[in-house]
C-alpha cells in the first residue's frame, strides 16, 4: 500500500513538470514569434517609410562617382560613407530591389542632397531623374 502511494505522488509530480516544461516553452516560442514580428515590421518600416538625412532647409549637395565595377553594396556603402543615407546595408540593397532599379545604376558623376530620400537617389543614380546632374560634356571639361 505503501508503494503505490509514492508512486501515485512520483507520478504527479512527473506530470506536473511536464505541464510546467510544455507551457515555458510555449512562452519561449510566443516570444521568438514577437520577436521576429517586431523585427520583420522594423525591417520593412525602414524600407517602406523613407525618411532622408537632413530636412529640406538643412540638405547638403554631394558629388559622388559610381564607377563602373560598383554594385548594389558598393553603392550603398559608399552613400553611407558620404551621410546620404543612415540605413543599414541591407535596408539599401531592399530597397533598390522593390524600386524596380536593381540592374538599372549607372556608371558616373552625381550630385546627390541630404535631403532627398532614398528612392529619389536611386532615381538619379540610374539616370531616371537628372534635373540638376552634372552632363557628360560638364564631367569631361572638369578633368
Amino acid at each position: 500500500m505503501g508503494t503505490k502511494k509514492k508512486d501515485a505522488g512520483y507520478h504527479a509530480a512527473v506530470t506536473g513538470a511536464r505541464g510546467i516544461l510544455k507551457t515555458l516553452i510555449y512562452i519561449c516560442l510566443l516570444l521568438l514569434l514577437v520577436f521576429a514580428g517586431k523585427t520583420a515590421y522594423d525591417f520593412g518600416y525602414d524600407i517602406f517609410v523613407q525618411q532622408p538625412v537632413a530636412s529640406e532647409e538643412n540638405g547638403q549637395d554631394i558629388t559622388v562617382e559610381v564607377t563602373e565595377n560598383m554594385g548594389v553594396r558598393e553603392i550603398g556603402e559608399m552613400l553611407i560613407e558620404n551621410g546620404l543615407i543612415d540605413e543599414s546595408l541591407s535596408v539599401f540593397q531592399a530597397q533598390v530591389v522593390f524600386s524596380g532599379f536593381k540592374d538599372s545604376l549607372q556608371p558616373g558623376t552625381y550630385i546627390l542632397n541630404t535631403s532627398q530620400t532614398v528612392d529619389e537617389m536611386i532615381q538619379i543614380l540610374a539616370r531616371e531623374n537628372t534635373e540638376g546632374q552634372p552632363t557628360a560634356e560638364d564631367t569631361a571639361e572638369q578633368q
